[in-house]
């Protein structure tokens, strides 16, 4: 039996009662992410003739309006607290250890993230042997700048089991506690304390997933509010950002003085919640889609079988396509931003989308696998399962920093941590993958 039978079959034994648009949202958002980054993409030859791959916004600043179309991350965390806290409720009535089920959460997001870490480790090993180390470092750095994501969702992941019943013991007080935590923050490291920041890189995401625990839990406001309460954010949004100090850029920049996502700012949480109280707004209408047409969920479906694939690659394929471009003379000449560049670098965004289809015939089996894994039981204790999910993301925050020497420590703590502590053996027998 094929994956994508497996997938196709699985799919037609959902519930009637399933939120399908949580599926939709976590799958768009991967797809929108890679074209995202895409676009921002600023690959060309310097004056020396050398390779160049920069952040477009880093030269033409006013292409920052657009970072509101594809800065979803928001989504993916509100769906992702959505699932987390179906999937806790069910290991629950089974009895199930919280480590147990950090554990299988964290081996699902890992064993494709391996192959990505595998691929870059013999490339490192490859390049470096031939003489071709400054680049093959180039291509690692670049490939990891989304993954970010991975290292922020891994604590999340790991502490719901202790923030779900937190919530729930008291939701709105609990919800109000986080986001005066995050602001008194983010007052504390506009005003200079040093490192006191940084927490908020750990809340300011925690926050959407509590939202999706709220939304789980038919805790969020009704669809009469929502219509008025979703612009209104928008205009806060957009308010804050012409009158405060923040820039309307919603994603990273270059710039260190009020980053939008390192960690995230008032800004970008107002955003947020801006994007996910749209999403709330329409989720009953994509549910009711989906529900009538089985065609269109099984497409959703299949894309979120592979959405972590599109995910982790989608970085490495544009690095192999404006490889190939730069060897052919093909790299966009024009100014950054203007519409000639734009033409020009439409070869670079096709053969990208291309190259990922390639690289996803050889890797999505893995995902596939990851998803329909038996959930095996964890050799530990909730704290160490805790010590390991924080060891994945430093390590993953090292690959993600661009220096040589933190890219093979991040990857070296991430494959040992992944096959001294997670990695199970049998990864073969078939689950409800659409849990």
């Amino acid at each position: 039996m094929s994956n994508a039978i497996d997938i196709g079959e699985l799919v037609t034994k959902v519930k009637a009662d399933r939120n399908r648009a949580v599926d939709f949202y976590k799958a768009i958002a991967m797809i929108a992410v890679a074209f995202g980054h895409w676009m921002a993409i600023a690959v060309f030859k310097d004056q020396d003739g050398g390779l160049v791959a920069k952040n477009a916004l880093e030269i033409d600043y006013s292409m920052a309006w657009v970072t509101w179309a594809f800065q979803v991350m928001p989504l993916f965390f509100l769906a992702g607290g959505f699932s987390s806290a179906v999937s806790l409720d069910s290991h629950n009535r089974k009895n199930g250890t919280p480590q147990d089920w950090v554990a299988n959460r964290l081996r699902r997001m890992m064993v494709p993230t391996m192959v990505l870490a595998y691929f870059w480790i013999v490339a490192l090993t490859a390049g470096s042997a031939v003489g071709l180390g400054d680049m093959a470092f180039l291509g690692a750095a670049a490939a990891a700048i989304p993954l970010w994501f991975l290292a922020n969702y891994t604590i999340d992941t790991a502490i719901a089991p202790i923030t779900l019943p937190l919530f729930r013991k008291n939701p709105r007080l609990f919800f109000l506690g986080i986001g005066a935590a995050f602001i008194l923050f983010e007052i504390l490291g506009l005003i200079g304390v040093p490192f006191i920041q940084g927490v908020n890189w750990v809340i300011g995401w925690l926050i959407f997933q509590i939202m999706g625990f709220a939304w789980k839990d038919g805790l969020i406001p009704a669809r009469k509010s929502l219509a008025w309460i979703a612009p209104l954010m928008w205009a806060v949004t957009y308010a804050v950002v012409k009158l405060g100090p923040w820039r309307a850029s919603m994603v990273s920049d270059g710039e260190q003085a009020f980053n939008p996502t390192y960690p995230p700012s008032i800004a970008l949480m107002l955003f947020g919640i801006a994007y996910c109280a749209t999403a709330l707004l329409l989720a009953p209408s994509i549910n009711s889609w989906l529900a009538k047409s089985a065609k269109a969920f099984k497409t959703v479906a299949m894309l979120g079988g592979v959405g972590m694939s599109v995910y982790l690659w989608h970085f490495s394929a544009a690095v192999l396509a404006g490889v190939g471009l730069f060897l052919v003379d093909g790299l966009p000449t024009a100014a950054v931003g203007t519409l000639d560049w734009w033409i020009q670098k439409t070869p670079l965004i096709g053969l990208s989308f291309v190259t990922l289809l390639i690289v996803l015939r050889f890797v999505k089996r893995f995902e596939i696998q990851g998803l329909l894994a038996s959930k095996a039981p964890y050799n530990g204790s909730m704290a160490r399962v805790l010590v390991s999910a924080a060891a994945l993301s430093a390590g993953v925050k090292l690959w993600t920093s661009g220096e040589p020497n933190q890219i093979v420590a991040g990857l070296a703590i991430t494959t040992l941590v992944w096959h001294l502590d997670l990695k199970v053996k049998d990864t073969t027998s078939v689950v409800d993958i659409v849990r």
